[in-house]
């Protein structure tokens, strides 16, 4: 797991999700911004944290329909967007749910670094 910035105490990280699954397992209220690409394997492995210590997921896609049924009876914010620039727009807006945000995409960490400094609320 990598450190991105902190943006007014509301930490960013890139992981992969087996890093993710320790850190928010020590950690209440997480949010994940994550590519659809990895979403199955979230689903897979980090169902048990879900609702408990990640409290918000935002998809990297066009749609929420392949999150949804899995997630039916956890206590989540769902939220699908097109763009890591709007995943992390919509993180940045609701730093009162989560102060720890974890961004699970394949790109470079100083990309990522980048679009988060960019990105104004």
């Amino acid at each position: 797991m990598k450190e991105l910035i902190n943006i007014s105490g509301q930490q960013f990280y890139h992981s992969a999700i087996d890093q993710l699954i320790e850190r928010c397992s020590q950690n209440e209220k997480c949010a994940i911004i994550i590519d659809e690409d990895h979403l199955d394997e979230l689903l897979k492995k980090a169902i048990d944290i879900i609702g408990k210590n990640v409290n918000q997921i935002i998809i990297i896609s066009d749609t929420i329909n392949k999150a949804l049924e899995p997630l039916i009876d956890k206590d989540v914010l769902l939220l699908a967007t097109n763009s890591f620039e709007h995943g992390t727009r919509l993180a940045m807006l609701g730093s009162a749910l989560s102060k720890t945000v974890i961004c699970v995409l394949d790109e470079d960490t100083e990309k990522l670094k980048e679009i988060i400094k960019g990105v104004e609320v």
